[in-house]
């Protein structure tokens, strides 16, 4: 590596070079670079960050340079166009960052790929630094140019044409623009605590201390944790459709004066996270408040049931579940991947789970647990389907899933889901419920999915209510700052 300090930008352009050559999961490619370098704490946050944002909105950036620079994108070197498009992050959203420091280190990067184009990058900087508000700059350079609204919006927003048409089909203008908008944030992340391993680990501190976060608090070394104080009478405050749905079932599940999500803390990164002695230790896990939503309202598991979770990994789901049982009846996690499910075995062991069985299978194939017919057969009382997805609500935390996503994907995957709900159909019992669960925001592979299945079934299926309300949401970004994503109980007549 040297003797000298290794330069973070540098390390960025190598993230970015690989990333745009291989088009390889984001994460993966972060951690391979970063895992070989000898850059530490603030140096690797600042990569991750500026990998993340530059990422994010390089369509935007791509505009803004071709306007700029007075020529199409597809002529710039792409190691140098890479340059450029971290040069606009940093200008334009990283405010901790000088702009004469951004330009003088995108010359220096340049330097070491072709000192030929060190001038062009260097005049190309110099005129980002002059725009002060590039969000004005773009809507009047489009403007000019005669754009379609569709076409501002993709730009602005650095989203496909292809998904801003899509769900303005079915979302319309305004709510388009505030999915985009919300899905541009920086993420929050989620951690779940779980009570029974805090006091298994620690009786003596659980007897004294009844706050588990102010000691989990107190005991992270990486991450700072703030529990989500969210009460039932709190949602009034929230959208009408995601209140209209999940009050009246927090009002069943929640003690009056007790929050809303009791187990669950934001922190502002997971990086470092698995380095914590908590979450070695099982006391704390990262779970996307959505997902702990799908558990805990929509689920409801109780004591003693027998519950099968299809495509059960990395376990978020099936831990929760096993959590809110007391460890009592049986889960059964389905995931068709040897390397998954040995990843599912490993965190259900660090968990302390001790109710759920794990088993390799594709549970989109019908009779995938026909090893076990006699037994499985109208057996569960719960059936948990989580289903693989375009993962468009993850966009915030994984930003390069809006580009290689596509119309022939969303079709792909929502007639996955269907053959796994169908598979399902013989091993749940009658008068059981069937949750289908999404990480995404794809009416097609959500609400569709549900109504095809329905029909399918011959009306052995309604969706299941509450009260006189179907327990059925898409969770929006905006609700509670989470992942995007669908939940919907199905329930299986007599």
């Amino acid at each position: 590596m040297g003797a000298g300090k290794e330069n973070p930008r540098r390390a960025a352009l190598r993230i970015l070079n690989r990333f745009f050559a291989d088009k390889r999961p984001l994460k993966d490619t972060i951690s391979r670079v970063l895992d070989d370098s000898s850059l530490q704490g603030t140096d690797r946050r600042f990569v991750f960050n500026l990998i993340k944002g530059t990422v994010r909105y390089y369509l935007r950036s791509d505009y803004l340079i071709s306007c700029l620079a007075g020529r199409n994108i597809e002529r710039i070197d792409p190691a140098v166009l890479n340059i450029l498009r971290m040069g606009v992050y940093q200008c334009h959203f990283m405010d901790s960052v000088p702009a004469y420091s951004v330009v003088d280190e995108s010359v220096k990067l340049t330097k070491g790929v072709s000192r030929a184009a060190s001038g062009f990058v260097n005049a190309v900087m110099r005129r980002i630094t002059e725009i002060k508000d590039s969000a004005d700059y773009i809507d009047r350079m489009l403007k000019k140019e005669g754009a379609a609204y569709e076409d501002m919006l993709s730009i602005t927003n650095s989203f496909p044409l292809w998904l801003i048409r899509y769900w303005m089909k079915y979302f319309g203008r305004k709510k388009t623009s505030r999915i985009c908008k919300w899905l541009n944030h920086i993420p929050v992340f989620y951690i779940r605590s779980n009570k029974d391993r805090y006091q298994q680990i620690w009786p003596h501190i659980a007897s004294t201390h009844k706050n588990i976060y102010r000691t989990i608090a107190e005991n992270l070394k990486n991450v700072k944790a703030e529990p989500v104080t969210v009460n039932v009478s709190d949602l009034e405050d929230h959208d009408a459709g995601f209140r209209k749905v999940l009050e009246p079932l927090a009002e069943r599940t929640v003690k009056k004066g007790n929050p809303l999500f009791g187990e669950a803390a934001a922190i502002s990164s997971a990086m470092g996270i698995e380095k914590e002695t908590l979450y070695r230790q099982g006391v704390i896990t990262v779970q996307d408040l959505s997902s702990q939503i799908g558990i805990k309202y929509f689920l409801q598991p109780r004591m003693d049931e027998n519950i099968l979770d299809c495509c059960a990994a990395p376990g978020g789901k099936a831990s929760f579940a096993a959590q809110l049982m007391k460890n009592t009846g049986s889960i059964t996690a389905v995931d068709k991947s040897p390397e998954k499910k040995e990843l599912l075995e490993d965190n259900l062991k660090r968990l302390g789970v001790k109710n759920t069985s794990v088993l390799a299978a594709d549970a989109s194939v019908p009779g995938f647990l026909k090893k076990m017919e006699g037994k499985y057969k109208s057996y569960y009382d719960r059936i948990i389907v989580d289903a693989p997805c375009t993962a468009l609500g993850t966009i915030a935390k994984n930003p390069e899933v809006k580009y290689n996503r596509s119309t022939d994907d969303i079709k792909r995957l929502s007639n996955l889901s269907l053959n796994i709900m169908s598979a399902c159909h013989p091993y749940l019992k009658p008068g059981g419920r069937m949750m289908l669960y999404t990480c995404t925001i794809s009416p097609e592979e959500n609400g569709q999915t549900v109504r095809k299945f329905i029909s399918l079934m011959n009306g052995k299926y309604c969706i299941a209510s509450y009260n006189g309300t179907g327990m059925e949401l898409e969770i929006m970004p905006y609700y509670a700052g989470s992942e995007g994503g669908y939940v919907c109980v199905l329930e299986k007549k007599e």
